[in-house]
């Protein structure tokens, strides 16, 4: 599932690319793909020459600003992509199941090999009170995500374990799995350790953890790992993939002290760790 840095750089690409356009047509051939209170047929009428305003992110999702007060909110779930192209760019991804055909010829596209994926339109001014939105935890790029606000949060979960709580949506918008994983090993602090455990320093190596990795993965669009199923609005791959310290790295060499990398599944979900950095 694409996390915070590859939505980040789906965002600032959309931005330069789509700001500013008009919708001229639409097709979809999953409707399943709407949720919310607009079905898809009524979608495609609204929708229909509406002016892009702006994209926006709010934890995993992509929220388009349109005139006429209204915004479309995509979540790519497990294996969403966006692309931005041509008609023959776009046409070479066999699993498009939306496009919006813009006013300068180019289409916007969702493709989804598992049909996960979700749009929902909303009035902007009730974007906020969606189930999708509402719960979110604090943004961690925001200026206003301080080491204070992070402590205030974790306190939530006292009694969970940390790489759980930084992947909890409601703790914090936008951490997943890999990013989980990253964000320990920089910090040195064990995935399995009782937030209730953790020392002051560990909480702040945390927080500045989360700001170094996730910074870092947006700098380089983000991370294309083994599946290869993130890729960019051009259908690039993201180039932080290839800097993960441990994630998917079992039985490889640590890059701090040479230990073995580890592999644990933790509620459904591998953990990837170093036994000896991060005791």
């Amino acid at each position: 599932m694409p996390e915070l840095p590859e939505v980040e750089t789906i965002v600032r690409q959309l931005n330069k690319e789509i700001r500013g356009l008009k919708v001229k047509k639409v097709w979809f051939d999953w409707p399943k793909l709407f949720k919310g209170k607009t079905g898809p047929q009524k979608f495609k009428k609204i929708i229909k020459n509406k002016k892009i305003l702006g994209i926006r992110r709010e934890g995993k999702n992509i929220l388009i600003d349109l005139n006429d007060g209204l915004t479309c909110l995509m979540h790519l779930k497990l294996t969403g992509r966006i692309l931005v192209g041509d008609s023959e760019f776009v046409q070479k991804d066999s699993y498009v199941h939306f496009k919006l055909e813009l006013s300068n010829k180019k289409i916007l596209a969702l493709s989804d090999l598992r049909k996960f994926a979700k749009i929902i339109l909303e009035k902007t001014e009730e974007v906020k009170t969606l189930k999708e939105i509402k719960e979110l935890g604090p943004n961690p790029l925001a200026s206003n995500f301080t080491l204070e606000i992070f402590n205030e949060f974790l306190d939530r979960k006292k009694n969970g374990k940390i790489k759980e709580v930084l992947m909890n949506q409601n703790i914090i918008s936008g951490i997943g799995n890999i990013y989980a994983n990253e964000i320990l090993w920089e910090a040195k602090v064990n995935p399995f350790k009782d937030v209730k455990a953790l020392t002051f320093k560990e909480r702040g190596e945390i927080y500045k953890a989360i700001k170094k990795i996730l910074l870092k993965a947006v700098e380089y669009n983000g991370s294309t790992i083994a599946d290869e199923m993130y890729k960019d609005t051009k259908g690039k791959p993201g180039k932080y993939g290839k800097m993960l310290r441990v994630y998917q790295r079992e039985k490889e060499k640590c890059f701090r002290c040479n230990a073995e990398i580890k592999r644990i599944v933790q509620k459904g979900r591998s953990t990837f760790y170093c036994p000896q950095c991060q005791k």
